[in-house]
Protein backbone atom coordinates (compact mmCIF):
# COMPACT_ATOMS: atom_id res chain seq x y z
CA UNK A 1 0.00 0.00 0.00
CA UNK A 2 1.23 3.19 -1.06
CA UNK A 3 -0.24 5.94 2.15
CA UNK A 4 0.70 9.36 1.99
CA UNK A 5 -1.72 10.99 3.87
CA UNK A 6 -4.52 10.05 6.25
CA UNK A 7 -7.40 11.32 3.62
CA UNK A 8 -6.15 7.85 2.36
CA UNK A 9 -6.89 6.12 5.28
CA UNK A 10 -10.45 4.23 4.01
CA UNK A 11 -12.24 1.53 5.38
CA UNK A 12 -10.74 -1.24 3.06
CA UNK A 13 -7.17 0.53 3.87
CA UNK A 14 -8.23 0.17 7.56
CA UNK A 15 -9.31 -3.68 7.42
CA UNK A 16 -5.73 -4.54 5.58
CA UNK A 17 -4.02 -2.39 8.27
CA UNK A 18 -6.12 -4.49 10.83
CA UNK A 19 -5.58 -7.49 9.09
CA UNK A 20 -1.76 -6.98 8.22
CA UNK A 21 -1.31 -6.03 12.24
CA UNK A 22 -3.22 -9.94 12.94
CA UNK A 23 -5.42 -7.62 15.17
CA UNK A 24 -8.87 -8.35 16.12
CA UNK A 25 -11.63 -5.26 15.19
CA UNK A 26 -11.96 -4.43 19.26
CA UNK A 27 -7.74 -4.27 19.28
CA UNK A 28 -7.65 -2.34 15.74
CA UNK A 29 -10.13 0.29 16.66
CA UNK A 30 -9.76 1.04 20.73
CA UNK A 31 -6.01 1.64 19.94
CA UNK A 32 -7.22 4.61 17.85
CA UNK A 33 -9.80 5.84 20.28
CA UNK A 34 -12.91 3.60 18.73
CA UNK A 35 -14.53 0.59 19.46
CA UNK A 36 -15.03 -2.60 17.56
CA UNK A 37 -18.64 -1.89 17.18
CA UNK A 38 -17.92 1.15 14.93
CA UNK A 39 -15.39 -0.56 13.21
CA UNK A 40 -17.29 -3.26 12.42
CA UNK A 41 -19.36 -0.50 10.71
CA UNK A 42 -16.84 0.98 8.50
CA UNK A 43 -15.31 -2.06 7.49
CA UNK A 44 -18.75 -3.50 6.15
CA UNK A 45 -19.60 -0.20 4.59
CA UNK A 46 -22.35 0.65 6.77
CA UNK A 47 -20.55 4.01 7.59
CA UNK A 48 -19.28 5.44 4.23
CA UNK A 49 -16.22 7.22 5.60
CA UNK A 50 -13.94 7.46 9.27
CA UNK A 51 -14.14 10.24 10.47
CA UNK A 52 -10.77 12.16 10.22
CA UNK A 53 -9.46 11.91 13.79
CA UNK A 54 -9.82 8.64 13.49
CA UNK A 55 -7.83 8.19 10.17
CA UNK A 56 -5.24 10.57 11.58
CA UNK A 57 -4.93 8.03 14.38
CA UNK A 58 -4.87 5.22 11.93
CA UNK A 59 -2.14 6.74 10.11
CA UNK A 60 -0.11 7.79 12.67
CA UNK A 61 0.01 4.45 14.32
CA UNK A 62 0.00 2.12 11.31
CA UNK A 63 1.26 3.71 8.57
CA UNK A 64 4.00 5.69 10.18
CA UNK A 65 4.52 3.49 13.45
CA UNK A 66 4.12 5.97 16.12
CA UNK A 67 3.22 4.42 19.66
CA UNK A 68 0.03 6.58 20.56
CA UNK A 69 -2.01 6.18 23.94
CA UNK A 70 -5.34 7.17 23.20
CA UNK A 71 -6.51 6.46 26.81
CA UNK A 72 -5.14 10.31 27.29
CA UNK A 73 -7.69 12.24 25.36
CA UNK A 74 -5.03 15.19 25.40
CA UNK A 75 -2.21 13.15 24.08
CA UNK A 76 -4.75 11.86 21.36
CA UNK A 77 -5.67 15.36 20.59
CA UNK A 78 -2.13 16.71 20.30
CA UNK A 79 -1.27 13.97 17.89
CA UNK A 80 -4.62 14.75 15.98
CA UNK A 81 -3.22 18.46 15.60
CA UNK A 82 0.08 17.67 14.38
CA UNK A 83 -0.99 15.03 12.00
CA UNK A 84 -3.55 17.54 11.06
CA UNK A 85 -0.60 20.04 10.20
CA UNK A 86 1.83 17.43 8.37
CA UNK A 87 -1.45 16.22 6.57
CA UNK A 88 -2.57 19.91 4.76
CA UNK A 89 2.10 20.14 4.68
CA UNK A 90 1.91 16.59 2.52
CA UNK A 91 -1.48 17.59 0.50
CA UNK A 92 -0.28 21.19 -0.02
CA UNK A 93 3.24 19.65 -1.76
CA UNK A 94 0.92 16.89 -3.52
CA UNK A 95 -1.07 19.87 -5.51
CA UNK A 96 2.41 22.12 -6.06
CA UNK A 97 3.54 18.82 -7.83
CA UNK A 98 0.27 18.35 -10.04
CA UNK A 99 -0.12 22.13 -10.96
CA UNK A 100 3.88 21.71 -12.43
CA UNK A 101 2.74 18.71 -14.18
CA UNK A 102 -0.31 20.90 -15.75
CA UNK A 103 1.55 23.48 -16.86
CA UNK A 104 3.98 21.15 -18.57
CA UNK A 105 0.97 19.19 -20.58
CA UNK A 106 -0.41 22.56 -21.00
CA UNK A 107 2.87 23.64 -22.91
CA UNK A 108 3.42 20.48 -24.34
CA UNK A 109 -0.13 20.81 -26.11
CA UNK A 110 0.36 24.45 -27.12
CA UNK A 111 3.60 23.70 -28.81
CA UNK A 112 2.15 20.55 -30.51
CA UNK A 113 -0.57 23.28 -31.81
CA UNK A 114 2.31 25.57 -33.35
CA UNK A 115 3.42 23.18 -34.94
CA UNK A 116 0.17 21.90 -36.46
CA UNK A 117 -0.70 25.54 -37.62
CA UNK A 118 3.07 25.42 -38.73
CA UNK A 119 2.89 22.64 -41.10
Amino acid sequence: MNLKVESDITPDVARQLRADANLTQREFWSSVGSNQASGHWFEVGKRKRIPKPIRMLIFLRYVAKFEIEVDNPSTAAVLVRVGNEISAKLDAQRAEEEAREAANRAREAQRKVKQLAAA
